[in-house]
Formats: C-alpha cells, sequence, structure tokens
C-alpha cells in the first residue's frame, strides 16, 4: 500500500510541476502576444533580426508598394501637375467600364459616346441627378452637343438608357473624387513613410506625394537618388519590364503594368513607377508603431526566455510520462467505443484483424506449405463473405431502385442477412411503406379537392343559373325606381362574375389535375391570335390600350386542341384588358424558332408587381393586391396548366412594372 501510495503522490507532484511549467510557459507567451506578433515574429527576434528585417516589415513594405500603385493611379485620372484637374474629359460608357479619362477627344470619336468635364461632372454629383417626369435637368450641357436629348438624336441612342448612364457616372465620380481627396490626404508625406512616383514619360508629368518632385525638368538621377537612398525601395520600368527592389517582400506576386492596367491608369506613353520607404520612420504611421511593438516584443523575449525555457525542458521531461498514461487511458475508452462502433470501422478491425492472423501464421509455421494452406482457406472463408456481403448489398440496391421506380409492394427479405444489412432492410421496407401511404394519401386529396371543387361548382351553377334568369326578367320589366334599376345592375354584373368563377374553379381543377380531354388537331396559330386580336379590339379601346403586334409573313402551324388553345389565348388578352396600365402600348410578338412556334405579350401593369414570376400562375394569385378589380386569380393559372399538357411551355417575366408572358409549343409535323 505504501508503494502505491508513493506512486500516487509521485504522480501528483510531476502534475502539479508541470502546471506550474505550462502556467509560466502561457503567461510569458501572452505577454509575447499581447505584443500583437506570432511565432515567427518571435523566430526573427530569436535570430538577432532588425523591424526591417523581419517578414512582418516586409509584409507591410509590400501592402505599402500595392497602395502607393494604386494612389498614383487614381492621381493620373484626376490631377496635373499635382493638382486635380477639372478639365479632364470623360466619356461616360468608358469611364464606367474602365474610369477611362481623356485629355483631349479627337473630332472622329466625338459621337462614340456622351461626354462632360470632369470638374462639370463633380459639381452636379454633388448638387445629384435631378429626373422629373423622364426628363434629367441639365445643370451642365454635354460637350459638342448643346442637350442630352440632342446628343441622344444625333447619335441614334435611347434618352432613358443614356440618363441612366449619366445617373451612374454621377455616383462614380463623386466617390471617385472623394477617396482621390481622402487619398492624398492618407498619402501625403506628412500621413506616411512611403514616398512615391509614376513618371509619364509620354508628356513627362509626375504624380506623386514628393513635392519636390513635381516639376516639369524632372531629371531620372533626381528619382533614382531619391528613393535608392532609402532603407525600402521598388522600380519598375515599361519600356524594359525591369524591376529593381530592396527589402520589400513578396510584392512580386503582382505585375505592377498589369495592376495599374486594371486601376485604369491614365498615361500617354511608357513610365516609370518608384516606391520607397523612409527607414528613419519620422512619420508616426504603421511602420514606425510596428518598429516601437517589435521593440518591446524584444524587451519581453529577453524578460521571460529563461524561465520559458526551463519550463518548455520540464515539461517535455515529465510530460512524456504523463503522456504514456494518458495514452493507457484513451486506449481504454477507445476498445469500449469500438465495441458500439459503425460498419467502417467494423470493417477495418475484421481487416487488421486478418492481417495479424497472416503474421502470426508465417511466424508459427513458417512458410511451408501447412502455412501456405492454412491460409488459402482463410482467405476462402473470407471470399465467401465478401460474395455473400456483395449479393446481399445487391438486393438492398434492387429494393432502393424498386422505390426510386415507384414501385412500394416489392420489400427487401430480411431474412439470412447479415445484422448491419438487416437494419438496411427494415429501413428500406419501412420507407416504401411510409412512401406508399405518403403517396396514397395525397391521391385521395387531390381526390377530394376535385370532387370538392366540382361538386360545390355544381351545387352553385343551380342557383346561380336562377339568379341569373330571374335577374334578367327583373331587367324587362318596367322599374321606376333609379335606385332599384342600378341595384339590379349591380346584381347582374356579380351574378356574371359569379358564375365565370365558378367556370374558372372547374377548369382550373380539371388542368392541374390533367382530366382533360384533347382533340389534337393542326391550328394555325397566326389566323388565332389575329382573330382573338379583332374579338379583343373594342375593349382594348375602351381602356386606351393599343396593340401592336408582329406576326410572320406565311401560316405558323401547331399541333394543339382549338379550343383549349383559345382558351390560353383568351386568358392571356383578358389578363391584358383587366390589369395593363391605360394609354399604354400592349406588344404581341409571333414567330418560329427551331421547332417550336413562340408568341409572347408585354405590357405596362397598372398596379405594382411586387411577387416572383412563379406565384402569378398559382391559384388565386393576383397581380392587384387590392383585389379591386373583377379578375378570379386562376386566368394565368389555367393558362399554365392548358399549355402544359398540350406539351407547351409557359413562361413569365418581370421586369419591375414590366409584364411579359411567352408560350411555346410545338410545330405540327407532317406524318
Amino acid at each position: 500500500m505504501k508503494k502505491d501510495g508513493y506512486k500516487t503522490l509521485f504522480s501528483l507532484f510531476l502534475i502539479l510541476l508541470n502546471l506550474v511549467c505550462a502556467a509560466v510557459l502561457t503567461a510569458g507567451i501572452m505577454k509575447m502576444g499581447q505584443s500583437g506578433y506570432h511565432v515567427e515574429t518571435w523566430g526573427d527576434i530569436l535570430k538577432g533580426r532588425s523591424w526591417t528585417g523581419t517578414s512582418e516589415y516586409e509584409q507591410q513594405a509590400a501592402e505599402a508598394v500595392y497602395g502607393a500603385v494604386a494612389a498614383a493611379a487614381q492621381s493620373s485620372r484626376l490631377e496635373q501637375n499635382g493638382e486635380y484637374d477639372p478639365d479632364r474629359i470623360i466619356r461616360i460608357r468608358d469611364y464606367l467600364e474602365d474610369r477611362t479619362v481623356y485629355d483631349m477627344m479627337p473630332e472622329e470619336q466625338k459621337k462614340e459616346g456622351i461626354c462632360y468635364r470632369l470638374g462639370d461632372l463633380y459639381q452636379w454629383s454633388l448638387k445629384g441627378a435631378n429626373v422629373r417626369q423622364g426628363v434629367l435637368l441639365e445643370p451642365y450641357s454635354p460637350l459638342f452637343y448643346g442637350s442630352i436629348q440632342e446628343y441622344a438624336n444625333a447619335c441614334d441612342e435611347e434618352y432613358n438608357a443614356v440618363i441612366s448612364q449619366i445617373s451612374e457616372a454621377l455616383d462614380a465620380v463623386r466617390k471617385d473624387v472623394a477617396e482621390y481627396q481622402q487619398m492624398k490626404k492618407s498619402w501625403s508625406v506628412e500621413a506616411v513613410n512611403v514616398r512615391y512616383a509614376l513618371w509619364d514619360l509620354g508628356n513627362g508629368n509626375v504624380y506623386t506625394n514628393v513635392p519636390g518632385l513635381q516639376k516639369n525638368d524632372l531629371r531620372q538621377e533626381e528619382l533614382e537618388s531619391c528613393f535608392y537612398n532609402m532603407g525600402s525601395y521598388y522600380s519598375f520600368d515599361s519600356r524594359s519590364a525591369g524591376v529593381l527592389q530592396k527589402n520589400i517582400g513578396e510584392y512580386y506576386s503582382y505585375n505592377t503594368h498589369a495592376l495599374l492596367t486594371e486601376l485604369g491608369v491614365h498615361l500617354t506613353g511608357e513610365y516609370q513607377v518608384y516606391v520607397g520607404i523612409d527607414t528613419s520612420f519620422p512619420v508616426t504611421d504603421t511602420f514606425a508603431r510596428g518598429k516601437q511593438a517589435y521593440e518591446n516584443a524584444e524587451k519581453l523575449v529577453s524578460e521571460h526566455m529563461a524561465q520559458m525555457a526551463v519550463s518548455l525542458l520540464i515539461l517535455f521531461v515529465t510530460g512524456c510520462w504523463l503522456l504514456w498514461k494518458l495514452a493507457g487511458y484513451i486506449g481504454g475508452v477507445l476498445a469500449e467505443m469500438m465495441s458500439h462502433a459503425g460498419m467502417a470501422v467494423r470493417v477495418c478491425i475484421l481487416f487488421g484483424s486478418y492481417e495479424l492472423l497472416q503474421a502470426f501464421l508465417w511466424q508459427l509455421l513458417g512458410k511451408g506449405a501447412v502455412a501456405v494452406f492454412l491460409l488459402v482457406i482463410c482467405k476462402l472463408a473470407v471470399l465467401f463473405l465478401l460474395i455473400r456481403e456483395g449479393v446481399q448489398r445487391q438486393k438492398l440496391l434492387e429494393g432502393v431502385r424498386s422505390l426510386a421506380d415507384g414501385e412500394q409492394t416489392a420489400p427487401v427479405a430480411e431474412a439470412g442477412l447479415f445484422p448491419g444489412n438487416r437494419q438496411m432492410a427494415e429501413a428500406v421496407n419501412h420507407l416504401g411503406s411510409g412512401l406508399k401511404n405518403a403517396l396514397q394519401e395525397q391521391m385521395k386529396s387531390e381526390r377530394m379537392k376535385a370532387a370538392l371543387i366540382t361538386n360545390v361548382s355544381h351545387d352553385l351553377k343551380t342557383p346561380l343559373t336562377s339568379i341569373i334568369n330571374y335577374v334578367d326578367l327583373m331587367k324587362r320589366e318596367r322599374i321606376d325606381s333609379p335606385k332599384a334599376r342600378e341595384y339590379l345592375q349591380v346584381l347582374d354584373q356579380k351574378s356574371q362574375r359569379l358564375k365565370q368563377l365558378t367556370e374558372d374553379l372547374v377548369e382550373a381543377s380539371r388542368a392541374s389535375s390533367g382530366n382533360v380531354t384533347l382533340d389534337m388537331q393542326k391550328i394555325d396559330l397566326k389566323e388565332l391570335l389575329m382573330q382573338t386580336s379583332g374579338e379583343f379590339e373594342e375593349r382594348f379601346d375602351a381602356r386606351g390600350l393599343k396593340l401592336i403586334a408582329d406576326y410572320p409573313y406565311d401560316p405558323l402551324y401547331v399541333e394543339a386542341d382549338g379550343r383549349r388553345l383559345w382558351r390560353v389565348i383568351e386568358n392571356l388578352y383578358r389578363n391584358v384588358e383587366k390589369y395593363a396600365m391605360p394609354y399604354t402600348r400592349v406588344y404581341l410578338d409571333l414567330a418560329e424558332e427551331g421547332e417550336q412556334a413562340v408568341f409572347s405579350m408585354k405590357n405596362i401593369s397598372e398596379q405594382p408587381l411586387n411577387i416572383t414570376a412563379e406565384e402569378l400562375t398559382e391559384r388565386f394569385t393576383r397581380g392587384d393586391e387590392s383585389r379591386s378589380t373583377e379578375g378570379s386569380g386562376l386566368g394565368l393559372s389555367i393558362a399554365k396548366d392548358l399549355t402544359q399538357l398540350q406539351k407547351g411551355t409557359f413562361t413569365i417575366y418581370l421586369d419591375g412594372d414590366l409584364f411579359k408572358v411567352t408560350v411555346r409549343f410545338p410545330k405540327y409535323q407532317i406524318g
């Protein structure tokens, strides 16, 4: 007992010693971590590197080069001789595409897009685009034209499209100028230790944050002297693609020319790029703060390194023993888990056991004939088990496939299966039973709904027919009271609407369930559309709708049920009549596309369309959410179902208040 007690005390002592060492090591790591550096930085400190030789500094330097190149590119677009240049020319289309600006616009390019001066656009952007009744108020006229409308007429462009581009460009210019102004502050010599210069060799312009370099007679020797004397620098010459750099890090992952092109730099020819970092750090910026934090980290390392090294050594020596004890405990837990393991784990255990048995037989019996014979028997046994497993899995696969094919009456036989496969077979059989019950319930529900709609509609027709007949009889009587005649008119309208709704309900039920007998014939779709257009001409005129139709020259035949096809087209025309904005145009297009006949109708909705195209084809869904119109919400649903029953497609496209429906039918095939 005393020996076991000593072991327990020794174990407790080692655990406590490890906890103390871990606490010392953790405290040192936490204090070092507060400097904001990772293990790589500690490695740099232990290697005796200065701040400018660390990977952290090189990463910051690479990011600084990237940012400086971007700042120079932005300056090239918006300034001249170090100052904001409002006289730069902006062609709206080019500026939106890649931020291109121009110093002058050749005569032959003046019609390739509407142009403004940069300063005018910026002042305009501060005021905002003001559009009244579809007309943009123009505080500034475009270059080369008196107005936007004059440009649109001369260059054959849509006025609204030009307005949209100008509005988008105003936002872009306001944002770019604001970023440019912020960039000038952020990259000034008073704000950062980074210096940059982009020298346009074509016109001699220099875009830089170094005031002494902004002059017309700049020489290359001055640039090289300014930047190559700094602690870190980077230069790029577009003429030779030559690069010189010192202590910059991984900036080479960027292609400077490609970066400038992507950023929309404004240059007239070849160029040179210079970026330098003043490593004396006269300005308190990211580099200066990083240096100070690095020096603080060096102090922390020197203060805690001895304690951390001793603690780490003790943890390594005593931790091995504790890990060995922990491994024994984990092994016991794993053994318990194996007894409840799944199929994959059990297969791995069986495979490992087989390999161990083989090694044991080789070791026990050698490599003689007896050992080979026993191993062959073991392999044949394993082969038999694998074949049996494969046959059982094939049965399971066939059962699953039968379910996928809709056969719920072919359960998988569970007798003779391995335990794991038996559980899977039970699950498949239960799934088949559940699927069968679900389908039966669904079919029962669909039949009940169809029967309910049919019966209710039939029960409504008898009294509704009497109401309509009596209303008609009363209309023939002499009624002196104006109020009574008015009430009678309301009764007539509502009863007729109720009659239409009842008929739509029955037809929607039949169409959605497929309970419709089709009489497929050869039908001239062009003639049918023209006939329908004529019948709805007066109705459209009553609402101020102008139908603009585009038909092919020749007849276009489809194979369809004439009565059902007429119902589809009539519903589309009725939808336009009820929901189109008065005094607008309605477009009807019929065309032949491959082996299909396609017709579409477009109109502007009177009410906002705040729903999706899919929702519009659901039953009782109407674009008029206030339900103030006479529609039932079934027209588009019926039209879609009838189209699909005739092997056609029915799609709706919404864009704001634009409503477009496209119907496709296979063309009539001879023979």
